[in-house]
């Protein structure tokens, strides 16, 4: 088997009395699309800020790439190949698209303090930098959106903006945060694609959170599912639809 790009074991978390993650463990293969469900307060997305150094857990490790995740800092998370995206919008509405985008590339710059006080090649920095951020655009054909300010466009763009903003790093690991919330049927259809290619164009990783379950199944290789912070079933898709556990908590019973 291979070894797992991500290894999460034994990953505890507790917010005062309440027990958000209670010893999680899982493993994600590089290239694979593992989805992450499990009802509202199930602990998902605490698991993406323990993995983006967010929150600190109480107990267990995580490794990825071979790296000790915890002992980075947040700011350490991006230089070490691992990007997301927000269950709300975060980008900024008065900054152009091409901008938004930029600002995902800052851990490309070298520039320090002093230099850029200096301006020392600030101008060729930037100029590279938005050189990344229109290649990026355009691989999600959003050049036309470029000099547009993110106020105002539609918000199935402004979901591929942020998208293109997490991408421009260069990153091994994606974590998405509820990516098709919001979108209508076409858009989620159209956002699955997207994925699916950029999966494959930059050879990512991705772990996904999501509530429509159709993208799920369709997508992912591997389902984890949690539920009050407990891991209840792993598997494939086909196993996670067809596990009573997860059909009674969170999939619904057969009528």
């Amino acid at each position: 088997m291979a070894e797992g790009l991500l290894e999460v074991e034994g990953i505890t978390i507790q917010f005062g009395g309440i027990t958000a993650l209670d010893n999680l463990t899982f493993s994600i293969e590089p290239t694979q699309i593992c989805g992450l469900i499990g009802p509202n307060g199930a602990g998902k997305t605490t698991l993406f800020n323990v993995v983006s150094r967010i929150y600190d857990p109480s107990e267990g490790n995580i490794t990825f790439n071979g790296i000790d995740l915890l002992s980075l800092s947040p700011h350490g998370i991006s230089h070490a190949g691992i990007s997301r995206t927000f269950q709300n919008l975060a980008l900024w509405p008065r900054m152009t698209v091409v901008e938004n985008v930029m600002a995902g590339a800052h851990i490309k710059g070298k520039q320090n303090f002093f230099s850029a006080m200096a301006r020392i090649g600030l101008k060729a920095e930037e100029r590279s930098l938005r050189n990344e951020a229109y290649k990026t655009l355009e691989m999600l054909d959003l050049s036309e959106f470029a000099e547009n300010p993110c106020d105002g466009l539609p918000f199935g763009t402004m979901k591929r903006i942020e998208l293109a903003r997490a991408l421009v790093s260069g990153p091994k690991l994606l974590l998405l945060d509820e990516p098709a919330t919001g979108l209508t049927h076409s858009e989620v259809a159209e956002l699955s694609d997207l994925i699916l290619s950029i999966r494959d164009d930059f050879d990512l990783t991705i772990l996904l959170v999501e509530h429509h379950m159709g993208m799920v199944m369709g997508m992912s290789e591997k389902i984890v599912v949690l539920d009050f912070g407990e891991k209840i079933a792993e598997g494939t898709p086909t196993e996670i639809q067809s596990n009573s556990l997860v059909v009674s908590a969170y999939l619904g019973a057969p009528k």
